[in-house]
């Protein structure tokens, strides 16, 4: 049995990052040859910790809705801590 980390420059702020691929949060942005750029109409691309800690921080903030799975205690030691088994890939 093994586990899976996806390993990834943040579609935010250009960091290398790591994470539970299927855990990671994800903003839609559009790759412009130099850099990533939000697009509504984007593919979905993952970002880093400090950046999904940011966004959370936002949606609180603005009393927006968010995903249940991400209001868990333990999601950001899950998502951005631990592999994905490779049974739930």
């Amino acid at each position: 049995m093994g586990c899976a980390l996806l390993v990834f420059g943040c579609a935010a702020c250009g960091a290398p990052a790591q994470a539970n691929p299927t855990l990671v949060m994800s903003i839609p942005a559009t790759w412009d040859g130099a850099q990533y750029v939000a697009d509504p109409n984007g593919k979905r691309e993952p970002i880093c910790e400090p950046c999904a800690r940011q966004l959370l921080e936002r949606f609180v903030r603005e009393q927006l809705p968010i995903p249940s799975i991400v209001r868990e205690a333990d999601y950001f030691d899950r998502a951005y801590h631990q592999g994905a088994d490779e049974q739930d890939l």
